[in-house]
């Protein structure tokens, strides 16, 4: 008998942690590099929107439950900003 109360006591305990480990394994968003925010020059402009886009893409970062978007949001610039100077391009911050 003490042992059916017991396991009807854990079971919300149990309930929570597999909605919080299934919550935690999920995205809600992504955060993008911005073009807007470090623009970026060169003397050779004629495939800025491919390499932008491509540096977009590539500075894809997923924010999951749990964590602070405007820290995923930064390492997205960052990740931004290295691609566009790896191609050669002049980053300016803002």
């Amino acid at each position: 008998m003490m042992g059916a109360v017991a396991a009807r006591q854990r079971a919300p305990v149990y309930v929570v942690l597999a909605l919080l480990l299934a919550a935690g394994c999920t995205t809600t968003t992504i955060a993008l590099g911005d073009p807007d925010r470090s623009p970026a020059t060169k003397a050779d402009m004629k495939n800025y929107v491919q390499d932008s886009y491509a540096c977009v893409r590539a500075s894809q970062q997923e924010i999951h439950i749990g964590q602070l978007p405007s820290s995923r949001q930064r390492a997205a610039q960052r990740l931004y900003d290295s691609c566009m100077t790896a191609r050669g391009y002049d980053v300016q911050h803002r």
